[in-house]
């Protein structure tokens, strides 16, 4: 799963809404990603991979920073998430097959905690804490929250000479 964070003086993190017609998590807000192919030699690589399916960015216009934590979801897939630094320049199509509309969300507003709401979900039999966070008519939630909170507990991290930063 990629990360990608338009290289602009206030940065972006672009974000994508899923098809209706994908089986899993239809119309919901989420990064470029997918399962790993025979062909992909690392995760990386699986990022970028389905980063160009998804909305047209092309390995050239993106530079791999680093990884975030591994998580685990509630729905039995295992993400790995890998930032990288998109060209300010970069113009995404949408491939409508699998999304139906790319925005962004100013980075300091997608990593800032206080912006999120938390609540408590049951599913068998175990309690979740899921985080939202509403950006315009968007409901960001999940694992793409959870990925964001984790984006910026590393950059807050970064502060005291630990964890992955993004360079200005």
């Amino acid at each position: 799963m990629l990360v990608p964070v338009l290289d602009q003086t206030e940065p972006q993190v672009i974000l994508t809404v899923r098809s209706n017609r994908l089986k899993q998590h239809p119309g919901q807000v989420s990064f470029p990603g997918g399962q790993v192919e025979q062909d992909d030699r690392s995760a990386v690589s699986t990022a970028l991979r389905e980063a160009e399916e998804e909305f047209g960015l092309r390995a050239c216009e993106v530079s791999p920073l680093g990884f975030l934590d591994r998580l685990d979801t509630v729905s039995d897939y295992r993400v790995l998430p890998v930032v990288g630094l998109v060209r300010s320049s970069f113009q995404w199509r949408a491939d409508q097959r699998e999304v139906v509309e790319v925005f962004t969300v100013p980075l300091e507003v997608a990593i800032d905690r206080q912006r999120y709401q938390q609540q408590e979900v049951r599913r068998g039999g175990q309690t979740y804490v899921i985080s939202s966070l509403d950006w315009q008519t968007h409901r960001i939630w999940g694992v793409t929250a959870a990925i964001l909170l984790n984006l910026g507990a590393r950059m807050r991290s970064s502060a005291a000479g630990a964890g992955m930063s993004m360079p200005r």
